[in-house]
């Protein structure tokens, strides 16, 4: 398929993030008009008052800016339609142009007349449609809502936060304070780094940071399909093809489907989102559990990292993109020269002493200085009347590639070009790894590891959020290991989200994470 070809099946009716149809990009044109209504609001019609010479000037220099930059093989599109399989891919630059697409696909709005990454909008983009693993994997096994169902926060939950039900619909509930850690799935303990181990993060206020696990439809209607929302069912399926190894669907051209996709995504608490600082971020409003108090409150997060794995025709061991904000933490070996303000990084730390509850501690440790030491997990859990998150000391101990950087300065001049003030120009691609010689779906074996042939890049890449204590390490280097639930050799295609079904009960129970052996009670369910 030439690159022509797939260019305009790319912009053809192919399946949108959420289930939407694609948001037309607004084009130059309507986006200075529309900055023009902001500054003359006075103006009947909107578009009296042109942009100023000013503003002519920057847009000048950022067309010409994106004229003089990297070109992708498939120039990058300022739409919402998801590109269904990865091609060309013959280097990394070209698989960094196809993550940026997905992202900006992903993060496209859902609501019509807004722009792409309006500073201090809060609505919702596409990917905030897709199911939440709370949904798709119920605490009694049973059978999932239909797709596009909205989370429906308790009724205990909406009055401690002080939200109506129709207030709640636009926020996002977040119970998640490790990567894989929830309150009915015992991942915490198999796939959060430190395995058996505290693994939150605190920012440099002392907030914590928040994590949420989503599922594209194309996967939700497989995973129904197959009754694999549940223990029994996944194990029902390797009883009838005990030769066979659980696949996901993959993504295609022809016909367009997207296939399997799978997002995670990392918030941070925004105390005052008036303040021109988050003029930089995707804001969002969201339901949260305290972790000391066990209570619900209402906050704004900002989104501050998200990985997107996807399992195209191409790629049938998934893509693996990740991205993350530009003021997380300097490089480790430029750490010890800064002075700026980072998320996860304060050059002025102080080492903090913590008296530690017997509770809450782990390794029995009554009494825990918080080192500045980047890159250290914590020494005691959170929740539960323990202490509050400390600040984590975080620094990127692998650099961004040129690849990378390059294609990230390619999407940035293709953004700049038409939406200049987007909080998504103050986000990079850190890496998308593949395979230059994937193996065909049947020749994966019916027991871990899968087989991941030839990654590219060929390093350790790490999200600084996501990935915090795991900086030497590869995407696939866990996921070939990942299993389906209640099993500890048959694979669930690369594919952690799976271990999170439960057996079917009329009496689920939380099951005994790190957490709860410590002594906690189990975090609260707020999504009915």
């Amino acid at each position: 398929m030439s690159s022509k070809t797939f260019l305009i099946l790319l912009l053809g009716p192919l399946a949108c993030g959420a289930g939407q149809e694609p948001v037309e990009a607004v084009p130059t044109t309507k986006k200075a008009a529309k900055d023009a209504t902001t500054r003359d609001a006075t103006t009947k019609d909107g578009a009296a008052k042109d942009v100023t010479a000013k503003d002519a000037a920057a847009k000048d220099a950022a067309t010409k800016s994106a004229a003089s930059a990297y070109q992708c093989a498939v120039p990058l599109q300022l739409n919402g339609t998801v590109p269904p399989d990865i091609y060309p891919h013959n280097n990394d630059r070209d698989a960094n142009c196809f993550g940026w697409q997905e992202f900006i696909a992903l993060n496209w709005p859902v609501a019509t007349g807004v722009g792409f990454g309006d500073p201090g909008d809060t609505g919702a983009v596409a990917w905030q449609g897709y199911m939440s693993t709370h949904q798709l994997f119920r605490p009694d096994g049973s059978a999932p809502p239909p797709w596009g169902t909205p989370p429906a926060i308790t009724p205990d939950c909406l009055a401690e936060a002080g939200l109506t039900a129709a207030a709640a619909r636009a926020a996002i509930p977040l119970t998640m304070s490790t990567k894989f850690s929830s309150e009915f799935e015992s991942g915490d303990g198999q796939q959060a780094a430190p395995r058996n181990a505290p693994a939150w993060l605190g920012d440099t206020r002392g907030n914590n940071v928040w994590y949420e696990v989503r599922v594209g439809e194309d996967e939700y209607n497989a995973i129904v399909a197959g009754s694999y929302y549940n223990r029994e069912g996944q194990a029902a399926y390797y009883r009838s093809n005990p030769n066979t190894a659980l696949a996901l669907p993959i993504g295609t051209f022809q016909p367009s489907f997207v296939g399997a996709l799978e997002l995670k995504a990392a918030w941070m608490e925004v105390p005052n989102p008036s303040d021109a600082q988050w003029n930089r971020y995707k804001l969002s409003q969201a339901v949260v559990v305290d972790p000391s108090t066990q209570k619900c409150q209402a906050l704004t997060v900002a989104l501050v990292g998200l990985h997107i794995i996807h399992k195209t025709q191409a790629q049938p061991t998934w893509v693996w993109a990740t991205f993350e904000h530009v003021d997380n933490a300097p490089n480790d070996a430029d750490a010890a020269a800064t002075t700026r303000t980072w998320n996860f990084y304060d050059p002025a730390c102080q080492p903090r002493a913590v008296q530690v509850p017997t509770a809450c501690q782990f390794n029995k440790q009554a009494n825990v200085t918080v080192q500045c030491t980047p890159n250290q997990p914590p020494q005691y859990w959170i929740g539960d009347g323990c202490p509050a998150p400390t600040p984590t000391q975080v620094t990127r101990l692998s650099p961004i590639d040129s690849d990378a950087q390059t294609v990230n300065d390619t999407a940035w001049a293709t953004i700049r070009a038409a939406y200049p003030d987007s909080v998504w120009l103050n986000y990079q691609v850190v890496a998308v790894q593949w395979s230059t010689n994937p193996p065909e779906q049947s020749s994966q074996p019916v027991s871990v590891p899968q087989t991941f042939n030839s990654p590219s890049p060929d390093s350790n890449v790490a999200n600084t959020v996501l990935e915090t204590y795991d900086q030497r390490s590869k995407c696939i280097d866990c996921h070939k290991y990942a299993t389906i639930s209640g099993s500890t050799t048959l694979p669930s295609d690369f594919s952690f989200a799976l271990q999170d079904a439960q057996p079917k009960t009329t009496t689920p129970k939380p099951l005994k994470t790190a957490a709860v052996k410590a002594g906690h009670r189990p975090a609260r369910r707020i999504v009915e």
